[in-house]
């Protein structure tokens, strides 16, 4: 449990942000449901970036609707 910082992504540029707290999955679903997927963040398309403000790690989603 923490506080995040939750970004909406495209193409690796940050189209919108809001704060968050919760677990990391629990703050990705700020706009809407998400799935979880596997590897690196992907240099293009949408996605959500979450990062635990005390720490500065991240995690990546992808929005149900990509």
């Amino acid at each position: 449990m923490g506080i995040y910082t939750v970004e909406l992504m495209k193409n690796g540029k940050a189209v919108k942000r809001t704060e968050a707290q919760g677990s990391d999955v629990e703050a990705a679903k700020v706009w809407g449901p998400v799935r979880i997927p596997l590897g690196p963040e992907p240099p293009e398309g949408e996605w959500i970036r979450v990062t635990h403000l005390a720490s500065g790690r991240t995690s990546w989603f992808l929005p149900e609707s990509a």
